[in-house]
């Protein structure tokens, strides 16, 4: 019977999730959503709201985080140059696989704290793989900043239908662009 509860935990919790990104698309800002019409949308009590979260912006910032941790773990052991188009594949095939969550949350105008967030991790990642390969230029600091913003950029717009690529003629773009910009 433990196991039962603990598995709808997990399902309410995922309810709640999806019911925030469905209103943040819909609203279109954070503060615009309330406790109420939330545990409505994700058909539960407020109660049950209150036993899983705090409050909204505790919500926002589990499913942020969660997706940086995603980003972190795909990062690991991408410090030889092969890493780059193993990174990439993994951080590409986790945003299809979350596809329409991420297209409901990044719809909004609201994830300005999450972009930042996302665009911080992908230096970090780069830049740990140019310390392993010694690649130490004047402009360095600037080529990261320079692909990492508009990768991130470039993402968040397939996200928000902005652009007609698919994630895995991004993914293809940005391996051409590193490949470019810091091995060519």
């Amino acid at each position: 019977m433990k196991q039962a509860k603990y598995l709808s935990s997990i399902r309410t919790h995922e309810k709640i999730k999806r019911a925030f990104a469905i209103l943040l698309a819909e609203k279109n800002t954070l503060s615009r959503i309330t406790v109420a019409e939330l545990s409505q949308k994700a058909q539960i009590t407020r109660g049950t709201f209150y036993a899983h979260f705090n409050n909204i912006y505790e919500v926002a910032e589990e499913m942020e985080n969660e997706f940086i941790s995603a980003l972190e773990e795909s990062s690991r052991g991408m410090e030889s140059v092969d890493g780059f188009p193993v990174y990439f594949h993994h951080l590409f095939e986790f945003l299809a696989e979350h596809e329409d969550l991420y297209r409901l949350l990044l719809s909004s105008d609201v994830p300005v704290e999450f972009i930042l967030k996302f665009r911080l991790q992908m230096e970090k990642n780069i830049k740990r793989i140019m310390e392993k390969h010694q690649i130490n230029r004047k402009t360095l600091d600037l080529d990261i900043a320079f692909f990492t913003d508009g990768a991130t950029f470039m993402i968040l717009d397939y996200f928000r239908g902005e652009l007609t690529l698919s994630l895995s003629e991004i993914e293809l773009y940005l391996k051409q662009r590193v490949d470019d910009l810091f091995f060519g």
